[in-house]
């Protein structure tokens, strides 16, 4: 007769990260996307979204950069998705990530958009 006996298996999950250095570049262009304020109500909740975006990257770049280099590339897309309902909006996703490694990133793979 055979013996029970306890295995422990490790596993390992890949996860795409991003670097800190490009989550800066990407809260930089945020932060000069805020620099443009429009008089009517779409321009208002577009820059609403923008800085909602900004302030949101800055708290998840203040929780990771003294500690680690890396960060989930799905923790920064939600920042994104948290705040872009609509198709109109999805250049404040373009114009965020423009010039850094995530200029390839497709929104659209990690939410749905509205017409």
């Amino acid at each position: 007769m055979q013996q029970l006996k306890t295995l422990t298996v490790k596993t390992t999950n890949k996860v795409k990260s991003v670097h800190a250095d490009t989550v800066y570049a990407i809260m930089y262009n945020c932060f000069k996307n805020l620099a443009f304020v429009d008089a009517d109500c779409t321009g208002s909740s577009y820059y609403v979204n923008s800085a909602n975006i900004f302030a949101e990257l800055q708290s998840l770049y203040c929780s990771f950069a003294s500690t680690t280099e890396y960060v989930s590339l799905d923790s920064v897309m939600q920042c994104f998705t948290n705040n872009i309902t609509y198709t109109d909006e999805s250049s404040l996703f373009t114009q965020a990530v423009e010039n850094t490694a995530l200029e390839k990133v497709k929104l659209e793979n990690y939410t749905y958009l509205s017409n």
